[in-house]
């Protein structure tokens, strides 16, 4: 590619690809730099990893498990067994890694924690003050008995070839009677010690570990070569159009809730000239429906968010606007799609809204960045780990 000044990048061409003699001298760049790739140019690898269809193929052969702690108060509680479907319609909160369950079809197990002292990693991330730290363990622990669950030692190991734990739910002795799997450290919360270490070598046992982050560009902080760029909320569109049905009549906006409490009376009422305002709030099922009817998606203000919201939106075929400097990783906005303020963002939904093409268009760019670095790529990646560890096991 010819190299041109980075405020004429969306000028010449609104996404370009990066040279990939630039890849290694990205750690070096200001983060302002970085900050601009991750929103103006294509990810390295764009064009050669496999079709969302094609990824889906190939796990379709790997006997996979995704496990988490009964006391971990996000995600899914279903018993095992039950399909992808219902697992992810149990959560608690978020839709969250629900690729795991309906597109690489892993059985999901909800664990109570093992005596074993590496299971305990996850009280790294319960509360910060000293004075309220044992309540909160506590608490915590009264939740997982309510919860239920299964005993680690009771997963059938011996059939499955893949295992993704949600913090450190196996413990050693367990890894270590199954070689031929491969283990894979999935961290509920990245700022523990634990999870930080991990972006450089997995934790003792485990074969990968999983970053919980989704940047087009994985540099500051980088990743060791047994980790994998890979978010909380790994989905597809697929995964929404297996559990959720798409309203054809969209209309209105999603308002997150940081900046839905941020606006004006009058300035709500000038949304509605675009249909319904939502806010997501309520169960699972009741956030996916006003996600599913919803045309747009407005992030405007607040505090800094990692954009699992912003994940929803856009695969659950919403198109997500607003200021990048709200959210930590801003990979899923387009130079179309940025819109810092209020009258930016009302005034690029009124062309779109005059311009049904221009909209599909724009939608379609922001998707398909979503699926490269929230699904494809990351299960590509994992893939070839796991064939790697099978090639050497043969």
């Amino acid at each position: 590619m010819e190299l041109v000044p980075w405020e004429r990048l969306p000028i010449i061409r609104p996404m370009i690809g990066l040279s990939s003699g630039l890849g290694p001298l990205l750690p070096l760049f200001p983060r302002s730099w970085l900050n601009r790739l991750e929103t103006h140019v294509l990810p390295q690898g764009f064009e050669k990893v496999p079709s969302s269809d094609q990824i889906r193929s190939e796990w379709s052969h790997i006997r996979t498990a995704f496990l988490k702690q009964s006391h971990y108060s996000d995600l899914y509680i279903s018993p095992p067994g039950k399909d992808g479907a219902t697992a992810v319609k149990s959560s608690l909160k978020r839709t969250g890694p629900m690729g795991l369950l309906t597109d690489l079809k892993a059985e999901f197990f909800n664990v109570f924690e093992d005596p074993a002292p590496e299971c305990r990693a996850w009280e790294e991330s319960v509360g910060s003050n000293p004075g309220t730290r044992a309540d909160d363990l506590a608490r915590a622990r009264e939740h997982g008995k309510r919860i239920g669950g299964l005993a680690v030692d009771a997963v059938p190991w011996n059939s499955l070839d893949v295992v993704i734990s949600l913090d450190l739910c196996v413990p050693r002795r367990i890894l270590k009677q199954h070689p031929h799997i491969l283990w894979v450290y999935f961290p509920s919360d990245p700022g523990t010690p634990t999870a930080k270490a991990s972006r450089r070598r997995p934790p003792e046992g485990f074969d990968v570990s999983l970053s919980h982050s989704h940047r087009r560009f994985p540099v500051r902080p980088g990743l060791g070569k047994k980790a994998v760029e890979f978010p909380y909320s790994f989905q597809s569109s697929f995964s929404w159009d297996l559990i959720w049905p798409s309203d054809s009549r969209r209309a209105g906006v999603m308002v997150e809730n940081q900046t839905f409490a941020r606006l004006e009376p009058r300035d709500r009422r000038r949304l509605e000239a675009f249909g319904p305002i939502r806010v997501p709030r309520g169960s699972v099922d009741e956030v996916a429906g006003g996600l599913r009817s919803s045309k747009y998606y407005l992030r405007l203000g607040g505090g800094p968010l990692t954009g699992n919201g912003q994940i929803e939106a856009v695969m659950s075929g919403a198109l997500a606007l607003g200021d990048p400097q709200t959210f930590v990783q801003r990979s899923l906005f387009t130079p179309a799609t940025i819109a810092p303020t209020l009258k930016q963002a009302m005034d690029k939904i009124a062309r779109w809204e005059r311009s049904p093409e221009l909209y599909r268009k724009d939608r379609k760019e922001q998707l398909t960045i979503a699926e490269f670095v929230c699904f494809r790529r990351p299960a590509c990646h994992l893939l070839s780990l796991y064939r790697k560890k099978r090639g050497r096991q043969t």
